[in-house]
């Protein structure tokens, strides 16, 4: 009975994360963005940070009560938040080589993972949802006559759409990943072999032009330079991708606007490409 409550709150927590994100990414970008890791409208990061803070404050009885001072719940929930900000997106990076959301440009951050300003606006939130929101919250949620076998079949049926979200979204992401990682690996043999093509271009050809003008010799000297600049510029390769980002399924357009920073093992600038083309392609209506 507990263990089922306490996953109820979990989803009602995610998915009331996952509205904030939304509003305040929608707010500051102007349009609509459907934020978080998995397909379906709910953030886990949040419910678990939640469901952690209410476990702790109150059923510990240390913590538990209502004369817990507000620092000491500042405390506990700006380096608890810290601590799982920094987990999650750890290992999200070391699965995936990607991050959901990215602190580096934001002062006093840790890697990109946490940052001073976000961990104590958590504190402050903390505070206020364990001072305000949590009485209110429990006392509404008491009110509310569940019978045991509801709450464990909604548990059951929040946890197996939680499971199938996941292994979606997984599999979703895996596949947009080896999809970016082939086609860099395509262009970057493709690169390789105009290179080499350039630059044994001017032994051939001087062979030919041996007794031509010395200010042709010049000029052809430094041909394979500004060819080299002109495909470093332009390449055909990654422009022939852009179009092909309009395929993806909606699982993978999904995770490739949500997926701020991406680290693959060559950067060609392909992600950036086909993330610029995506939202071009939503300011279009497409």
């Amino acid at each position: 009975m507990i263990v089922s409550s306490y996953v109820i709150k979990f989803m009602i927590f995610s998915f009331m994360g996952w509205v904030y994100e939304c509003i305040y990414c929608s707010i500051t970008t102007r349009h609509w963005d459907n934020r978080g890791f998995l397909i379906g409208p709910i953030c886990p990061i949040y419910g678990i940070g939640a469901v952690t803070a209410m476990v702790i404050f109150n059923e510990l009885p240390y913590f538990s009560g209502a004369e817990t001072p507000w620092w000491k719940i500042f405390l506990i929930c700006a380096l608890g938040s810290a601590v799982l900000e920094y987990s999650v997106s750890f290992i999200l990076e070391k699965k995936f080589h990607a991050m959901w959301w990215d602190y580096s440009k934001v002062p006093f951050n840790i890697k990109g993972r946490v940052c001073l300003p976000a961990t104590v606006g958590f504190g402050v939130a903390g505070v206020i949802i364990v001072k305000m929101f949590f009485p209110w919250f429990i006392e509404h949620t008491h009110k509310m006559v569940y019978h045991p076998l509801v709450n464990e079949v909604m548990a059951l049926v929040f946890i197996m759409v939680l499971g199938m979200d996941l292994a979606l979204s997984v599999a979703s992401i895996t596949e947009l990943l080896d999809y970016l990682d082939n086609v860099q690996e395509r262009f970057d043999e493709k690169m390789e072999a105009s290179v080499e093509m350039v630059a044994s271009a001017p032994g051939v050809i001087k062979e030919k032009v041996s007794e031509a003008p010395e200010v042709i010799k010049v000029k052809m000297s430094e041909a394979p330079e500004a060819i080299k600049v002109k495909m470093s510029e332009a390449p055909e390769a990654i422009k022939e991708k852009m179009s092909e980002v309009v395929k993806l399924n909606p699982g993978q357009k999904h995770h490739l606007r949500n997926i701020k920073t991406y680290k693959p093992k060559k950067n060609t600038g392909l992600f950036e490409r086909l993330k610029k083309e995506l939202k071009d392609n939503d300011k279009r209506g497409h």
